[in-house]
């Protein structure tokens, strides 16, 4: 595909470590990887504590991580 591609990857990301991000992003050069700080895998803020990650998982009312949408916003 010839479409602009960015990888978003949150460091304390249960799922999908940085690593898996950095080799996706390797795979496709081109791609611009945003690794956020203490952002998981529901994009919400989170430390590493496994148990406190996971509750943010059942709180929809948790707002996205701080400066992901500005940034996807200011992408064209």
């Amino acid at each position: 595909m010839k479409i602009p591609v960015l990888i978003v990857q949150g460091t304390t990301d249960l799922q999908v470590t940085v690593d898996n991000a950095k080799m996706l992003s390797a795979s496709k050069p081109d791609a611009e990887l945003l690794l956020i700080d203490s952002m998981n895998h529901i994009l919400k803020e989170s430390d590493t504590d496994i148990q406190r990650n996971m509750a943010t998982y059942n709180k929809p009312d948790l707002p996205l991580k701080t400066g992901l949408v500005d940034f996807i916003l200011t992408k064209k």
